[in-house]
């Protein structure tokens, strides 16, 4: 009988749950884009398209042994990543912002060419290995900690702004406190965590996924 361990167990698990998660929330947002019509839900079905899509190389490098061609997976990964993650950040900024800020296409699109720039450079400054043992602290210490973090506390500043009766107050909370969950964890758990503590980022990735499904779909949190 053929053991698997619990740490590679758990860690299949919060892949397939984040992957599942990313692209239900897609699904769901096209659909909401049909039937409305509107800038924002479509916005938000390409930021977790994407998102979703980035792991995907991820995934497909388990099945190759050359480190040339991983590293090209690898790097694709991280542009997915990149252009996920402007649109996730573009998504929220039209729910607070107005229109015409700085804060909104400008500087999605100024994220966007920041990260490609840093991406486009690894091949150039670094060897096929270090390419492949940086860059994704880069992405998830780099990209997704600041940007998601950013999103985060722009989703409390609406949950602040929200009536008390609102219905929709909770759930908005609920996002906000997702996001900024996953944040910190790339940000920490890619600099400070060693090995054996992957079995707690994999427990709290699963977690807020789960919260921002529920938030987003049944919360209705950005309101459509």
């Amino acid at each position: 009988m053929i053991s698997i361990p619990a740490a590679e167990i758990l860690s299949w698990t919060s892949t397939f749950v984040s992957i599942s998660v990313k692209f239900v929330l897609a699904v769901y947002f096209l659909h909401r884009y049909y039937q409305k019509k509107i800038e924002i839900p479509l916005v938000w079905s390409a930021g977790f398209f994407f998102f979703g899509l980035s792991q995907v190389p991820i995934w497909a490098m388990r099945y190759f042994q050359d480190t040339t061609t991983d590293m090209y997976f690898a790097l694709l990964g991280a542009f997915l990543a990149a252009l996920s993650l402007a649109f996730l950040y573009y998504g929220t900024s039209l729910l607070y912002f107005r229109k015409g800020s700085f804060m909104r296409e400008k500087l999605s699109i100024i994220f966007f060419v920041i990260m490609t720039v840093v991406i486009l450079a690894f091949p150039y400054v670094m060897s096929v290995e270090s390419v492949l043992s940086t860059v994704f602290r880069v992405v998830a210490t780099g990209f997704i900690f600041p940007i998601l973090f950013v999103v985060a506390i722009i989703f409390f500043i609406i949950w602040h702004r929200l009536e008390p009766t609102n219905d929709r107050k909770p759930n908005v909370f609920l996002v906000a406190v997702a996001w900024l969950m996953y944040s910190l964890l790339n940000g920490l758990t890619s600099t400070f965590f060693l090995k054996q503590y992957d079995w707690i980022f994999f427990s709290i990735a699963t977690i807020s996924f789960l919260l921002l499904l529920y938030g987003m779909t049944l919360g209705k949190a950005i309101g459509h």
